[in-house]
This record gives structure tokens, sequence and C-alpha cells, in this order.
């Protein structure tokens, strides 16, 4: 089973990445010392680089987020991860919108909102790069004529105009 984040919870966990990411560059500045620790918000350490063979509170952490990650969609990548805040503010820096979308997208088709894992699709069909992992689901559908809703009704559409005459 998975769970699936209330919308208003997931849009305030989504933040909780960019105080990680600050309280990481406040320790690099105030207390360079404490950054290797301080790292350790990233259970991949322990999970892959040392196989789980250290202290019994780092292995309990990675643990938690692989449990987790069983039952969440890339939770931690989407709600804590320090380097997916970074990657998060390059997508609002980016220049163009380069993901295709159609006048029909968001309304009243809704297909690649409901199949965004991420969330990163509005109700109006925008692009929320920002929180687009570039997983690139939506351009399969987008460009598919038997997923996307608009070709297919555009299909349709030519057929029985084909057929009425």
């Amino acid at each position: 089973p998975q769970i699936d984040v209330p919308a208003a919870w997931d849009k305030r966990l989504k933040y909780l990445k960019y105080v990680v990411l600050a309280g990481l560059i406040a320790i690099a500045f105030i207390a360079p010392d404490q950054v290797d620790k301080a790292a350790e918000v990233e259970p991949f350490k322990t999970a892959i680089t040392t196989f789980f063979v250290r202290e019994w509170y780092y292995v309990a952490y990675a643990v938690f987020w692989l449990v987790l990650g069983m039952v969440m969609f890339k939770g931690f990548c989407r709600y804590v991860c320090p380097l997916g805040a970074v990657m998060a503010i390059g997508g609002l820096l980016r220049g163009r919108d380069w993901i295709a979308r159609r006048e029909e997208c968001g309304s009243p088709c809704q297909l690649c909102r409901v199949k965004c894992q991420y969330g990163a699709i509005k109700r109006t069909g925008e692009i929320q790069y920002s929180e687009c992992f570039q997983c690139l689901d939506c351009v399969t559908i987008h460009d598919d004529p038997k997923q996307c809703v608009p070709l297919i009704l555009k299909e349709r559409g030519s057929r029985q105009k084909v057929a009425a005459e």
C-alpha cells in the first residue's frame, strides 16, 4: 500500500528541504567543524557506503527512510533532501518552460496531473518546475495519441467527420 500525502500537508512538507538546506549552509559558516555531522541528514552514507555498519542511531535513521520509501513515493527526495532543494531552486531559475503543454492541459484534461507522482503539475496544467524531477512521464502522455485525451478526442472527431461524409 502507498501513502498518499494530503495536498495541504504535501505543500507544507515541500518547504522542509529548504529549511534543511539553509541549516546546512548556516552550519558551514557558523560551525564548519560540525559540517560532517550535519551532512548525516543524507542517509545514503550509512546505507550504501558503510553497509549499515555504524552507530545504531545512524542505522535507525537510514532504515526509517528505507521503510518509508516502501510506502511513500520518494518521501526523502521530495521533502527533506537538501540536494533536492538546490535542484528546485534551479527549477525556479530556468530560462523557459520546456515541457510542451496544450491548451486543454489542466482544463478539461487532468491526466498528466493525476499520473504525476511528484505532484509537480497544478490543476491548471502548469508544470511546477521547482518540484519536477524531469521523469518525462507527462511528455510521454502528451505525445502519445493513445493516452493524451485531447489527441484522442481530436481523432474521434476526425473519424466522426469522415463517417458523416
